[in-house]
């Protein structure tokens, strides 16, 4: 699969730099291939862009990338990133969710001439599905319900569905910086996992669900009950 972008370059060209096709100076710069570690696929179509790096010289106008997914024989993602903007861009589900994506250049960066004005240097991704955690609250007396609603990104059914994973119920005092957990729960055939807990104080809570193999972890909005 080859993805394509355009990169805006930024940066100054590096005193004593000589235009040679192919060759450069020892005070050649470097470009950055500056994709973001953590890759997140949360809508149809997820598209993320970045730049390669203030080092790059203004002359640099094209340069190439080369991803290869950990352990997946025969991935193969192309960029190729050329002046202007936006800057350059990689189609998430080309990235092969769930498996690092190891970037390497192919060559070098050039100018308008096609002459070598920047080396470039290696970078890794890992591209997972985003999810989301819904948190409701209710207390009648001294008991407080805590309903929980996770769910993942499903590139399948293109939108969000039913998160299958363990639902972390956690609660912090007033005045306190410190989450304390209170317990796991499944959550049932209808997506909800509940938690009731008997205090007789307000309370800040929360829910997260962990990290899987393809899905990132995720926290809900503090509820304070």
């Amino acid at each position: 699969m080859r993805v394509r972008g355009l990169v805006l370059a930024v940066g100054v060209v590096a005193a004593g730099l000589v235009g040679v096709p192919g060759v450069a100076s020892a005070a050649t710069p470097v470009c950055r291939f500056e994709v973001p570690a953590k890759l997140t696929i949360s809508h149809r179509d997820s598209l993320v862009s970045f730049g390669w790096g203030a080092g790059c010289p203004k002359t640099a106008f094209q340069a190439s990338w080369v991803g290869q997914a950990a352990g997946v024989s025969g991935s193969s993602a192309a960029v190729m990133c050329t002046w202007g903007y936006p800057q350059c861009a990689i189609a998430l589900d080309g990235t092969y969710p769930g498996s690092t994506m190891y970037w390497n250049p192919s060559g070098y960066a050039q100018d308008e001439q096609g002459r070598k004005v920047a080396e470039l240097r290696s970078a890794k991704s890992l591209t997972k599905y985003g999810a989301a955690v819904k948190l409701a609250a209710g207390r009648v007396g001294t008991k407080t319900a805590l309903t929980a609603r996770p769910t993942y990104y499903s590139a399948k059914a293109k939108g969000f569905v039913r998160h299958h994973g363990r639902v972390l119920f956690q609660s912090k005092d007033p005045g306190s910086s410190v989450w304390k957990d209170l317990g796991y729960v499944v959550p049932s055939s209808a997506g909800t996992a509940t938690f009731t807990i008997t205090t007789n104080r307000s309370r800040a809570y929360r829910a997260y669900v962990a990290s899987s193999a393809t899905v990132w972890y995720a926290y809900s909005p503090n509820v304070t009950k």
